[in-house]
């Protein structure tokens, strides 16, 4: 600790997305070296990580909302939740396909952690494994804290190595996965080879566009992150608090304040930058420009270009912000 009362000693990034990158990357190398438990060492993960700060966030809550009851509380952590799922999983892994492990799993990360407030809120302790098994219940891996306990008994804690490639398809089974715990395709150990494949076409759909319009991940992502963490949130109030809420924030009653996508703000920028290449194009087209194939073929090709030569300039942003000290 130096003389003004920082601690020093490492670099800490100050945005919740920076924080949420670098949990990610601690993560992945322990999914790499054991992929056939990825949910596993993912809930292992959020409770080494998070349990001993979930008591302290909820006490700081608390202390800025002294006369917030139970309920309003829980809608608070879930909002919450929310907004840092939306924020960090949507607009980490947007503008590349390469980054969207990274994306999914700071995503994932971010709804443990709001499940690990709920469950402080209700009494539970968060730094005990019984809450690594609790996560994988509410994520549908197991149907019950009992088979979740034997399962974990025979997963490695620390598993080492992860640092190498893996193979593509074991890489892209591990994506598949995660998308089906976020919600974005179906789920389900035991399905036919038929519904396997129809589940993958939403994730698929999304590869293929982010190629040609990347930044389309970041609202897409973050609509599908809110529905899905809204409704984790509200599995995790009835597991912990039985009774507490009948349904889903947002159907009846009061609504947790959660935008509907990522910031509007954000929103308006990424839907900016989502437009440029269909002007360049458009104005190519108005000024009789042919590159390449006639008419279609210089319009793709200005799109894919300039689609992704907007999607780097903003990921070279995000990464020298990251890169800059905290103020």
């Amino acid at each position: 600790m130096n003389g003004s009362g920082r601690t020093t000693g490492g670099p800490r990034p100050g945005r919740p997305e920076e924080r949420a990158t670098v949990e990610a990357r601690a993560l992945l190398p322990r999914i790499w070296a054991d992929p056939q438990h990825m949910p596993e060492q993912l809930s292992f993960f959020a409770v080494q990580r998070f349990g001993p700060q979930a008591a302290a966030s909820v006490s700081r809550r608390k202390e800025r909302e002294p006369s917030a009851g139970d309920d309003e509380l829980r809608r608070e952590v879930i909002a919450h939740g929310t907004r840092m799922t939306m924020a960090d999983g949507a607009v980490l892994g947007g503008p590349f396909v390469f980054l969207v492990p990274l994306s999914f799993v700071a995503a994932l990360l971010s709804q443990a952690r709001m499940m690990l407030e709920l469950a402080v809120l209700a009494g539970r302790d968060a730094r005990s494994e019984g809450r690594v098994a609790d996560l994988l219940v509410l994520q549908d891996v197991y149907p019950t804290t009992e088979a979740a306990a034997r399962a974990l008994s025979d997963v490695r804690r620390h598993p080492s190595g992860g640092r190498g490639r893996i193979p593509r398809r074991t890489r892209w089974s591990l994506i598949v996965r995660m998308a089906a715990l976020l919600g974005i395709v179906g789920g389900g150990e035991k399905r036919s080879r038929l519904r396997q494949m129809i589940s993958t076409v939403p994730i698929v759909a999304l590869f293929l566009v982010g190629m040609v319009l990347p930044l389309i991940w970041v609202p897409a992502l973050a609509v599908i992150y809110r529905r899905n963490t809204l409704r984790l949130g509200a599995k995790a109030v009835r597991f912990y608090t039985p009774g507490a809420v009948d349904e889903p924030p947002g159907q009846h009653g009061r609504r947790p304040r959660v935008p509907r996508a990522a910031g509007l703000a954000a929103v308006l920028r990424f839907t900016a930058l989502a437009v440029v290449p269909f002007a360049t194009a458009a104005a190519l087209a108005v000024a009789d420009v042919r590159l390449a194939g006639g008419f279609w073929g210089t319009s793709l090709i200005v799109l894919v270009t300039v689609s992704l030569l907007a999607a780097g300039v903003w990921h070279v942003r995000r990464r020298s912000r990251a890169g800059r000290p905290p103020r």
